[in-house]
């Protein structure tokens, strides 16, 4: 395997690898819509910046680890591409941390938005009434993002190898 020789390049190899990510893991589209869905629902109801931030942090946790996780389970089949024990452990205890990061999200989330549920619609036509452009910019974002998912989820990707998805 070539070792990247500039930034530029290493820059280059991560975004493969994100592109990868997205194109083969269902989990990981899943998550990015979720994580602008709930972002953009942060910045309508005018979460708090220490709120906004821990929330954002949770978003990239939970991704994170399921990126992990996608690098645990190729690592895993590439050396054990037969059923074995060890294998099966390994990977369940990578899908364990992507659920235990999951878990921690939703409990951000439930203190960052759980005081405000019952405001929500009243929150949301204020942001509405005054900063209508960059509302509906946002609510085209996830709608963007949306539309990008499900693009993705159906398209055949071919990878090095012959392999496609």
């Amino acid at each position: 395997m070539k070792r990247a020789e500039s930034l530029s390049e290493s820059f280059g190899y991560a975004f493969q690898g994100l592109w990868y990510a997205l194109n083969t893991q269902r989990n990981l589209r899943v998550h990015l819509l979720a994580a602008v869905a709930i972002l953009v629902l942060g910045w309508f109801v005018n979460l708090s910046e220490p709120k906004f931030v821990s929330v954002l942090i949770a978003v990239v946790v939970v991704m994170m680890a399921e990126m992990i996780n996608t690098a645990v389970e190729s690592v895993v089949d590439l050396v054990s591409p037969e059923f074995h024990q060890l294998a099966k452990t390994a990977k369940d205890v990578a899908a364990g941390a992507v659920l235990l990061a999951a878990m921690g999200a939703a409990a951000v989330g439930l203190w960052a938005f759980g005081p405000i549920v019952g405001q929500l619609p009243g929150r949301l036509m204020l942001r509405f009434d005054h900063e209508p452009l960059v509302a509906v910019i946002l609510l085209a974002v996830v709608g963007v993002v949306s539309g990008f998912v499900l693009w993705i989820s159906g398209r055949r990707v071919r990878f090095p190898g012959g392999r496609s998805r």
